[in-house]
């Protein structure tokens, strides 16, 4: 819940500004820098949104069911095969990034001075936190996705993560 103007600095004030600017800039700085660095060739962007050219659509679908009747077995497709379903949840979520900050920017600042919103901002304040339990429950799954691959498929810690090269020029 914002805080409302006029009224003394309390916990809900701090955790509503920690919320701004831990959140929302360092969401937007790490799905920036990650997107910038795993996803510099044109082929692998491609790979975060498989099912919106119509050509890759089947092959999307055919590589994910694999991937989770694979799960519900207890095996993991091999990394280096690298699965449309992995990149396009990844793909999926920078786009909730996305449409999570912009209503956050929309209802920042859509708050009138008095702490009263219009009836779109309030909208745009239910989407925001719609999609924030989205986001959580992404995470969640992350770690336990991380814990299902440390006791199926990779047996170190650092196999589960990508390793990436970056051509520094």
């Amino acid at each position: 819940m914002a805080p409302e103007p006029g009224k003394m600095i309390g916990f809900r004030t701090i955790l509503f500004t920690l919320h701004m600017v831990f959140f929302g800039w360092m969401a937007f700085l790490i799905s920036t820098a990650y997107a910038m660095i795993l996803y510099q060739d044109k082929d692998r962007w491609a790979r975060m949104a498989p099912w919106f050219p119509a050509c890759r659509r089947t092959a999307f679908f055919k590589s994910a069911r694999r991937e989770i009747s694979g799960i519900f077995r207890g095996s993991l497709v091999p990394p280096e095969e690298k699965g449309a379903l992995a990149s396009a949840t990844h793909g999926l979520v920078i786009f909730l990034l996305i449409a999570q900050g912009s209503a956050g920017a929309y209802v920042m600042l859509g708050v009138r001075s008095d702490g009263t919103m219009r009836p779109d901002t309030l909208l745009a304040l239910d989407f925001h936190a719609f999609i924030g339990k989205l986001i959580w429950i992404f995470l969640i799954g992350h770690v336990c996705m991380f814990i299902f691959h440390l006791m199926f498929g990779h047996r170190k810690i650092l196999d589960v993560f990508q390793r990436v090269s970056i051509p520094w020029k």
